[in-house]
């Protein structure tokens, strides 16, 4: 089995878009489908995210950080730093993760939990 995608709906694709960006994310395909929604393609490395901005339509984001996205980063203090400066809050600190990497979660900007974790240089 290969992950391929996840879908997500987004009340705002421009600004969903930057967000992504500033965790590295490329658009790689940018559309409007046959039934009208706005739609982004961002390639996340191993997988890819969908977004959809979809009119009358709003993602409904659990508040508990166990639904989350996890990403890694090559540098994840230098990407915070980046995220506070672009206004954005992180909603659990700088910390070790329970396999003793660095971590932070932030929410992007339709409220879903995302997880940041260092990427781990293997020896």
């Amino acid at each position: 089995m290969i992950f391929k995608h996840v879908s997500f709906l987004t009340t705002d694709l421009e600004r969903t878009l930057d967000f992504y960006a500033l965790l590295g994310a490329e658009v790689i395909r940018r559309v409007q489908t046959s039934e009208g929604y706005d739609r982004a393609v961002l390639d996340l490395g191993n997988g890819k995210l969908q977004l959809f901005q979809i009119t009358g339509e709003a993602p409904v984001p659990h508040a508990h950080w166990a639904e989350h996205l996890a990403l890694e980063v090559p540098d994840l203090t230098e990407l915070v730093g980046r995220l506070q400066a672009a206004g954005h809050t992180l909603s659990r600190p700088l910390q070790p993760s329970p396999g003793g990497r660095l971590m932070a979660f932030v929410r992007d900007p339709d409220g879903r939990s995302v997880e940041l974790l260092q990427i781990r240089l293997e020896d």
